[in-house]
């Protein structure tokens, strides 16, 4: 009987033994949920990424109002182990409060700062340490009906003259010259006055407001919004008057675009899937380019950057390193990112690495394939502007979409919007509020 009991003692003491040895850390991330976005995440990546290894659970959940749970969750400590945010405000705001992990030592380790872009990269650093990562990527471009300018002969603008002149012709043919409106989502406004600042300004200009060696009312950026207001409330180019733009939506304007009620749209890439939907049983083709550059002697067209979401690592995981785990195989497998980002048409989870033609799958389109690769190659090597979105800080990246009705109802000069816009500037760099900038 003793010898039964000290077997199975032993035995017991093997079990326990085993079960510690062979137990997986289990890392938890947070994502807002989506019907269709959901699966994809399940079976492309938590999936993948559990079979890879041994040792580590990846668990991700998906949570209606994502923002306001993980807000309430980081302020009593709690959380999931990996914290996804919309953009590097809100990253600043956790990482402020002692809420994220710096990540600085695992990019050192894993040789993250290689594997982005570099102005990704440098949009995770906060006070010299690394905290978010990119999820999503994304840029303004403008889109346009191919085959309606091959009718017609109309070029592609580049520069302030032939944009001005393709608009007058497309007016004088009974089209809008843009398809975009506001209903729905008032910030679009940022969108039209971020790529009129760029490519007015310049995006050496807009970088040295960004770090203070400029004002904001400096007549570079007064004409900027000058130019929009003109082109916007004077010369109607969006849907055809501001009254209009006003009360499209989402779905009207891509109608608009894709029925030729507009000859081109300004909008972000993430509308590409939307765009090859509204194209789909049409015999026109679409396309896309850069939006022109606006003043004499300005630098060639360049892509805005924005972060679309940023991954971060929480102050209170049970265990930092294996969440690491889970970003690294990431950013070291483009052929998973790349088919992930493909299934949700390059709207979502589109890690700004540095890809090639090869690394896309064939299915995707010339246009999107097109932009993935050249994004990639003009950004790796310098050549970009900056969005308001992901660049300014909270209270002068309100200001810049919801006061910009003020300046197109005519009851606030552009002078003073911009004088009013500067205030805002020097009071967030007084209270430290300003978001990284990496140097061009």
């Amino acid at each position: 009987m003793i010898k039964k009991l000290f077997i199975v003692f032993v035995a017991s003491i093997f079990s326990l033994n085993s079960f510690s040895v062979f137990a997986k850390t289990t890392v938890t991330w947070w994502a807002e949920t989506n019907a269709n976005r959901d699966p994809v995440f399940e079976a492309k990546l938590v999936d993948a990424f559990n079979a890879s290894q041994n040792d580590i659970e990846l668990v991700m959940e998906f949570k209606e109002g994502l923002n306001d749970i993980l807000r309430t969750a980081m302020l009593s400590g709690e959380g999931p182990d990996i914290v996804e945010t919309p953009g590097p405000s809100y990253v600043k705001e956790y990482q402020e409060a002692g809420l994220l992990k710096s990540m600085q030592g695992y990019s050192s380790q894993y040789g993250w700062e290689d594997k982005l872009l570099p102005w990704s990269y440098q949009a995770g650093v906060f006070n010299g340490e690394f905290y978010s990562a990119p999820k999503t990527f994304e840029t303004m471009i403008m889109l346009y009906n191919k085959t309606l300018f091959e009718e017609n002969g109309w070029k592609v603008p580049t520069t302030l003259s032939e944009y001005e002149d393709v608009a007058s012709k497309i007016k004088a043919a009974g089209m809008n010259v843009f398809a975009y409106g506001s209903t729905g989502w008032q910030p679009t406004h940022e969108h039209l006055a971020g790529m009129y600042l760029n490519s007015y300004a310049g995006p050496d200009n807009v970088y040295k407001a960004l770090i203070g060696e400029k004002d904001w009312t400096d007549p570079e950026f007064v004409g900027a919004v000058e130019l929009l207001r003109k082109h916007m409330v004077d010369d109607g180019y969006w849907s055809g008057s501001l009254e209009n733009y006003y009360a499209l939506g989402w779905d009207d304007f891509h109608a608009m675009f894709a029925s030729r009620g507009a000859a081109m749209m300004t909008i972000g890439t993430w509308t590409f899937g939307a765009t090859a939907a509204g194209f789909a049983d049409s015999s026109d083709e679409w396309d896309w380019a850069p939006f022109p550059v606006l003043r004499d002697g300005g630098a060639d067209p360049a892509y805005l950057l924005a972060l679309g979401t940023t991954m971060s690592i929480n102050a209170s995981s049970g265990d930092p390193d294996a969440a690491a785990k889970v970003f690294d195989f990431i950013f070291s497998n483009k052929k998973i990112v790349l088919d992930m980002a493909a299934d949700f048409n390059f709207g979502e989870f589109v890690v700004p690495l540095y890809f090639s033609a090869d690394d896309i799958r064939n299915d995707v389109s010339p246009q999107v394939k097109r932009y993935l690769v050249d994004f990639a190659e003009a950004t790796g090597k310098g050549d970009y502007g900056y969005t308001t979105w992901t660049f300014w800080p909270a209270d002068p990246g309100v200001h810049i979409w919801k006061d910009m009705e003020v300046v197109w109802a005519g009851d606030i000069s552009v002078e003073d919007y911009m004088y009013d816009h500067q205030k805002m500037w020097d009071k967030a760099r007084k209270k430290g509020e300003l978001l990284p900038v990496g140097a061009r």
